[in-house]
């Protein structure tokens, strides 16, 4: 019998959603949405609108943070990323493909962190905000599944912040990659949840009181 969850190989735990959680959405920026500015984009509507749904449910429930991929003009920020993806020279910082995909409906303070490489946490203060925030629960959205998203959980995990995936709020230009990762992700890092499930443990939550 196939074990996906890889639950003989001591993956048999799960998660516990927490009561302070932040929402990051991981680069559903405009050149990984609309297919015609980057090759590095995915048609992925369906995503970018549950994603919305997601943010509008978050809001009043901690701090909701977008990340951006995005480079110098002469790309001397890049590393050595570049030497395996010479896409990464369309996402040019002050391009429409490094803007956020209007779609998401962010607000003017909401947080936005330009990142260079693939995890949210690298380079970034991503661990000292979320620290700020006393968060226990990291719920991610985003997009690619296989690469920018899992990077981002699995440092999550390692900064000690539970991360649960939506999986109806992430997106890959491979249909097996994402498959695959989101089996991986839910065995070894994180939780994996359905919208509905996630707008049920949000809906739960008590509100911070304002002023």
């Amino acid at each position: 019998m196939k074990d996906p969850f890889n639950l003989r190989g001591g993956f048999d735990r799960s998660l516990k959603p927490g009561s302070r959680p932040a929402l990051l959405v991981v680069d559903f920026q405009r050149g990984f949405t609309e297919p015609a500015l980057s090759p590095l984009a995915s048609d992925c509507p369906a995503e970018v609108t549950a994603t919305a749904e997601l943010i509008r449910a978050f809001r009043g429930l901690g701090p909701v943070i977008f990340t951006v991929i995005g480079y110098a003009p002469n790309l001397s920020d890049v590393g050595r990323w570049i030497d395996k993806c010479s896409a990464l020279d369309t996402l040019i910082r002050g391009t429409p493909a490094c803007e956020l995909d209007p779609r998401l409906g962010h607000a003017p303070d909401d947080a936005v962190i330009t990142k260079t490489q693939a995890s949210a946490f690298f380079g970034t203060p991503l661990a000292t905000m979320l620290a700020a925030a006393r968060c226990d629960m990291l719920v991610v959205a985003g997009c690619t599944t296989s690469g920018c998203v899992r990077a981002s959980v699995v440092d999550a995990l390692q900064h000690g912040y539970p991360p649960f995936v939506v999986r109806d709020c992430v997106a890959d230009r491979s249909p097996a990659q994402h498959e695959s990762n989101l089996i991986d992700m839910h065995s070894k890092y994180g939780e994996v949840v359905g919208l509905g499930e996630m707008l049920a443990i949000l809906a739960a939550l008590e509100r911070p009181a304002k002023g």
